[in-house]
């Protein structure tokens, strides 16, 4: 029967004979931990290149030994429902967030799952197998953009930016928040020589220039608010509107099933109809959520909403006249 079976039981180990002045050598180590020598050698040559262990050899004892006695291997302790969530998170956040930061978390996950003793019953590569998520197309974000813009989100300096097929010429803007809606990134800014804050997308930032200047934060933004009243992916200064739809009875138990917004309210009507009331911004992605709905949906305020659905509906009839 071997005495360790993974890679991080036998690092532990050679790392606490090392501590013990027992001067292991390969042969030593793979006669222990019933291993070959070539991958002894490995272990040694991960906990001194990979760890930073400060392991010599001694030609007087044949063996190993630490330069530095006090060394101590960084250690992680986790448990199985700690890891679990973190593994799911990671999935979650490579399936559909579209950046760098997807492939650099999941290679982090993959390092530490090579670490993982036997102790922990739920190997990574069996989690990612049970659990799939599946999201809207999301709008792919280029490296070099991401880590430009995150890097002036957190050093609170300028960017030059191009933006969108129309922009020819650059703009200066102040990074404030980063947010993801929908599956899709968008910043929040302040452009320059401008007081108020907008919305744009990452993904339509065509160029992106790390500036030297620095930026004093605004006192007056709030992501919060800011957010407040985001409808799907629109967020911004727009005034929030009350929007009051209802629903059949065919739909009403899937619309009661859902939060399609935070500050959303739920009333049944004696028809066995529901009504769905809440503020929100963004007229047009109210809108659009709303013709998904065919005629499962009726629009009782605000007017301008039920004017831009009867529009959109015409407008879908004549095409198909």
């Amino acid at each position: 029967m071997k005495c360790c079976k993974t890679q991080v039981e036998r690092l532990m180990g050679i790392h606490e004979w090392l501590q013990q002045n027992g001067y292991p050598n390969n042969a030593s180590i793979a006669e222990r931990f019933e291993v070959s020598r070539k991958t002894a050698q490995r272990d040694v040559e991960f906990l001194r290149d990979r760890m930073s262990a400060p392991i010599e050899y001694s030609a007087l004892y044949r063996g190993y030994f630490y330069e530095n006695p006090n060394f101590m291997l960084p250690s992680i302790s986790m448990s199985e429902g700690e890891l679990t969530a973190l593994l799911i998170g990671s999935r979650m956040l490579r399936e559909f967030q579209g950046t760098p930061v997807a492939k650099k978390l999941t290679a982090v996950f993959n390092k530490l799952s090579e670490q993982l003793p036997d102790s922990i019953s739920i190997k990574p590569e069996e989690l990612f197998g049970r659990f799939t998520f599946h999201s809207p197309p999301a709008m792919p974000v280029k490296p070099k953009i991401w880590e430009t813009v995150v890097r002036g989100l957190l050093q609170q300096r300028l960017l030059s930016i191009k933006y969108g097929v129309y922009d020819k010429k650059p703009f200066r803007i102040k990074p404030l928040h980063l947010t993801n809606l929908q599956g899709d990134w968008y910043l929040i800014v302040q452009y320059e020589k401008y007081d108020n804050f907008r919305q744009i997308a990452l993904s339509r930032i065509k160029e992106a220039t790390l500036l030297q200047r620095h930026f004093e934060y605004p006192a007056d933004f709030d992501s919060d608010d800011f957010l407040a009243a985001t409808f799907s992916r629109f967020a911004g200064e727009d005034k929030p509107f009350r929007v009051k739809l209802v629903f059949d009875k065919e739909t009403a138990q899937e619309i009661e099933e859902r939060e399609w917004h935070p500050n959303q309210e739920l009333r049944f009507l004696k028809d066995g109809r529901l009504e769905l009331t809440f503020e929100a911004k963004g007229m047009i992605e109210v809108m659009r959520w709303i013709l998904a709905w065919g005629s499962h949906c009726t629009v009782k305020a605000p007017a301008g909403l039920r004017r831009m659905v009867r529009e959109q509906v015409l407008a879908m009839h004549g095409q198909l006249a």
